[in-house]
């Protein structure tokens, strides 16, 4: 049913003069103004009830000429904020929706409608949403009423009414008509049984939250009595549910304290504010005493939500109803929500003053009976901003101990004996000489019998090792590294003390770590950062010494060397005084770059790289190794290789022979080897790094060999994979700064420089496969022979060019104009996009307006970049190209002409609507499936089909 008055109002407001106006029938159309507009526009809106329209042919057919028509006027005189058509077909998708006869697909229809409304409700409060389709309205009642609809339905009405009822005039449009009252009773749901769904319990959560941005919600919510069952779902048996519930909970706690936060003064609210303030803190209190453990931890969960939020005055009131409790969770040593406690302490500490009580909780969980609950604490307070000196002091003792324990590395050591009693300024904690040794003994007992256990021995022991760089950089950082070296050295199955002098108690301990993977991965981790802290020089041949020790062991797991090879770079960053070991290293790494696990294959080549680049291993030693890499069988390990020979090959062939002939011979073989596999390689990550090879390349070393920069772009703008073109374009647009004038690169006008490095090819070798046996993913160059480089016979060279056309020539024969082309029509839209960009760019260098006509190039044909000609035979993309020059000449074929000799590059950079095309190409790849008409269009088109028919969706 649709409110007349509402729209008498709107109508008035807008204040228009006349519109045209359609009758029911169709046949009269006449101009009307004033109340008469309004009184004709009752003609259109059929006071029939949603649920008679989707299941009566003959007033769906009356639906659609009349109050479809009624709305396409409305949104001709509201300037809707959407688009007219999904004004149009939005009664209808709200009419399939309440008839229980039809079925979406799934639920994603109904969450993209949602967001969709989400949106337009931002732009003004829905103001314009709930005038241009009262139908919204219509819809939740019909639904609403309805005690047998489908749950995922009720589920999105509830939060549909929440979002029209976040502002004012929604929310009094839905009281009018009593839906709010209607939709948020729990027990008429319950009746039903409808209640049982999670869904409808989570629609009925996050449509309370939609309705709390508006002030008279909390009014509705204390009226309804609806902070109860709020309460109740906070434990609820689903996460979901229990999770809105509590982040619900919390929007009701924070939402009307007071702004001043700088000023000391009580919780200013009002008597029905209040009570729903107390009603929740008085529920926290007595959950956080419960026996139940959903309970307490539902609780926690709730105070570190609403902590943060909260300001001065509202952090003191929950604080002064929830410390007592704390202190019995704290006291009672409830393992079962260690997390959740210190998370709630650590919110708490961080988001009000410093209090006394709550230090002294801190403190007490550091000294917990158990180590591990103990160092989860510590880990978490380590990251604390401020922290007093006490609390600190106290963290690091816990997070060290375990590690000394093990190792018997001094990292702690008691405080001397005093005769007075020691003070905690913070805290107010006094403690006696013997209570500090007693508390000592005992905590010490207690991690032995801990560390004695494998499982949780592991566990604090990652934990503690991985706090070990953030303690180092504040406290003593040799001793530290000197702790974690020996653990690795433990692990490694290496003593660390002589026969008898090994401490007593951790013996089983220490058993337990040898060959522990997990607490490897995590000591070469923490090693690897402890390379930035003070003192790390003075230990860097020890750590080396260390890290070998790994490198040579033969069972030493895949990612335990990986770790290795990382921690060694990072120390290598430090000093490399100390890497007179290369002799021992080598070794080592010709073995491992043999290795049967591909895994330890692949981060040695990759290791020997970097090696290579940071001077340690000379070029000439690595570059063999990388070149016998390219053969390997794994893809990732010939990818590696690739990327080590970019940064090895510069360095390694100009000393590589002593003649010019050993040397072009180094380099013909490299290129051949890395174009085979940009050519054949079923892998697409060894043939993304040949083309990279090639981009650093020529970053380093421009204007390379013209044979291979044809054969490379050629192969890899025709490539399957899209990264591969993407990288080749990296390529093209290295060549267009080098070559254009007024480009990065090469003068404007000069001739390309003499090579530095050759990438010299033998006339007689070819890539290209015979017989049957190409693969899928190698494509066949277009050019006719593309390791051979252009001679002046393979077109006329005019030597009076414009610096422009010159450029532009050099282009067309490196195959750069070819790459680009291809990638413009590619399938694939970041190919595409990306190729757009660079031939806007290649055509605002070289002919920034339109080509003249045929007569002024005919006058002077040397001096315009117009001479420059392209062949199009051979390219799919010809007859495309051949149509829109067809169409920019005004000619209209009857069929399409075949591509013949060559075009102006000029002429078809201007046909081809680039500017165009880049503006398609920049949306989204689903803009149009993405849209909401769309997405009308796709609930309006299942209701079509059969039950045996598959309903197809755009997938959101």
């Amino acid at each position: 049913m649709c409110d007349f008055e509402e729209m008498d109002d709107f109508l008035k407001a807008k204040k228009r003069r006349g519109w045209p106006l359609v009758s029911p029938g169709g046949n009269t159309t006449h101009t009307v103004s004033g109340q008469d507009a309004v009184n004709q526009t009752r003609w259109f809106i059929l006071p029939i009830r949603l649920r008679e329209i989707a299941g009566n042919a003959q007033l769906q057919e009356s639906f659609n000429t009349s109050y479809t028509q009624g709305l396409r006027n409305i949104a001709r005189v509201t300037d809707s904020v959407m688009d007219s058509e999904c004004v149009m077909l939005l009664p209808r998708v709200c009419a399939v929706l309440a008839d229980p006869r039809h079925s979406l697909p799934d639920d994603t229809s109904l969450e993209k409608l949602l967001d969709w409304f989400t949106v337009l409700t931002k732009e003004d409060n829905g103001l314009a949403l709930l005038e241009s389709c009262p139908c919204l309205v219509d819809y939740i009642s019909t639904v609403c009423q309805d005690k047998t609809t489908d749950p995922s339905l009720l589920s999105f009405s509830l939060k549909l009414s929440g979002l029209l009822a976040a502002s004012q005039h929604g929310f009094n449009l839905l009281q009018d008509r009593s839906i709010l009252g209607v939709a948020y009773d729990i027990e008429r749901w319950k009746g039903t049984g409808l209640w049982e769904d999670p869904s409808v319990r989570i629609g009925w959560l996050h449509g309370l939250s939609n309705m709390m941005q508006n002030p008279q919600a909390l009014q509705f919510l204390e009226q309804g009595g609806l902070t109860k069952p709020i309460l109740q779902l906070q434990t609820d048996a689903s996460l979901f549910v229990a999770s809105a519930a509590n982040h619900l909970l919390a929007r009701l706690l924070t939402s009307h304290q007071t702004t001043a936060a700088n000023e000391e003064k009580e919780l200013s609210i009002t008597a029905g504010k209040g009570s729903i303030t107390m009603e929740i803190l008085k529920h926290l209190e007595s959950s956080l005493v419960s026996d139940s453990h959903t309970q307490v931890l539902q609780g926690l969960r709730l105070l570190s939500i609403a902590l943060p939020q909260a300001e001065a005055a509202l952090w003191g009131l929950v604080m002064s109803q929830v410390l007592r409790p704390l202190e019995g969770l704290v006291r009672a040593g409830r393992r079962d929500v260690t997390q959740p406690l210190v998370d709630v302490l650590l919110s708490a500490y961080k988001s009000g003053p410093c209090d006394s009580r709550l230090i002294s909780l801190i403190m007490d969980m550091l000294n917990s009976q158990n180590p591990s609950d103990a160092s989860l604490c510590a880990a978490s307070v380590l990251h604390l901003e401020t922290c007093p000196p006490a609390l600190r002091e106290r963290t690091v003792s816990v997070l060290l101990q375990p590690l000394q324990a093990i190792t018997g590395v001094t990292l702690l050591e008691r405080r001397p004996q005093t005769s007075h009693r020691q003070t905690d300024p913070q805290t107010d904690h006094r403690q006696t000489d013997t209570e500090q040794d007693r508390q000592w003994d005992d905590s010490s007992s207690l991690l032995v019998d801990h560390l004695n256990q494998k499982p949780s021995c592991i566990s604090l022991i990652c934990l503690c090792v991985s706090s070990t760089p953030s303690i180092s950089h504040r406290e003593s950082s040799s001793s530290v590294i000197h702790a974690v070296t020996s653990l690795l050295r433990l692990c490694n199955g290496h003593s660390l003390f002589a026969e008898g002098a090994a401490p007593n108690g951790c013996s089983k301990a220490r058993t337990n770590l040898i060959g522990c993977s997990k607490v490897q991965r995590c000591g070469l981790d923490a090693l690897a950062s402890l390379s930035t802290c003070p003192g790390a020089v003075a230990l860097v041949k020890d750590v080396f010494n260390l890290l070998l020790q790994y490198l040579q062991n033969t069972e030493s797991d895949p990612t335990v060397l990986q770790k290795s090879y990382q921690a060694m770079l990072s120390w290598l960053r430090v000093s490399t005084e100390a890497l007179n070991l290369t002799q021992e290293l080598l070794p080592v790494l010709n073995k491992r770059v043999c290795d049967v696990r591909w895994e330890v294959r692949d981060s040695t080549v990759e290791f020997l790289g970097h090696l290579c680049v940071c001077g340690l291993v000379s070029a000439c030693t690595a570059t063999p190794v990388l070149l016998a890499a390219l053969c390997d069988q794994q893809s990732y390990v010939r990818a590696s290789a690739i990327s080590g020979l970019a940064k090895c090959l510069p360095l390694a062939l100009p000393f590589m022979g002593q003649q010019g002939a050993q040397q072009a011979l180094t380099e013909e073989e490299t290129v051949r080897q890395l174009l085979d596999i940009l050519s054949h390689d079923s892998e697409g990550f060894a043939r993304r790094a040949v083309v990279q090879f090639f981009v650093t390349w020529q970053k380093t070393h421009p204007s390379s060999s013209s044979t291979t920069l044809c054969t490379v772009l050629s192969l890899g703008s025709a490539d399957l994979d899209w990264e591969v073109k993407c990288h080749t374009l990296e390529l093209a647009d290295l060549l267009l700064q080098e070559i254009l004038p007024g480009q990065q690169g090469s003068e404007s006008g000069s001739a390309p420089p003499t090579l530095g490095l050759s990438y010299g090819v033998s006339a007689g070798t070819t890539l290209t496969t015979q017989g049957n046996h190409t693969p899928p993913y190698a494509v066949t160059s277009s050019l006719a022979s593309p390791l051979l480089p252009p001679t002046p016979a393979d077109r006329t060279t005019i030597p009076s060019l414009h610096p422009a056309a010159s450029g532009l020539s050099r282009l067309v024969d490196l195959g750069v104009v070819t790459a680009l082309l291809n990638s413009l029509f590619d399938c694939d839209r970041p190919v595409a996009l990306k190729a757009c960009k660079l031939l806007l760019r290649l055509r605002h260098a070289v002919c920034p307006k339109p080509p003249g006509d045929a007569a002024t190039a005919a006058e002077n044909p040397t001096l315009s970049v117009d001479a420059v000609m392209f062949d199009l035979r051979g390219h799919v993309w010809g007859l495309e190209v051949v149509r829109k020059l067809d169409e920019r000449k005004g000619w209209e074929a009857v069929c399409p002409r075949p591509c013949e000799g060559s075009v102006s590059v000029c002429e078809v950079l201007w046909t081809l609507d680039l500017s165009e095309r880049l503006s398609i190409l920049s949306r989204s790849s689903d803009h149009v499936q993405n849209s909401p008409l769309s997405l009308l269009q796709d609930i309006l088109t299942s209701t079509h089909l059969n039950d045996t028919e598959e309903v197809i969706v755009d997938c959101y």
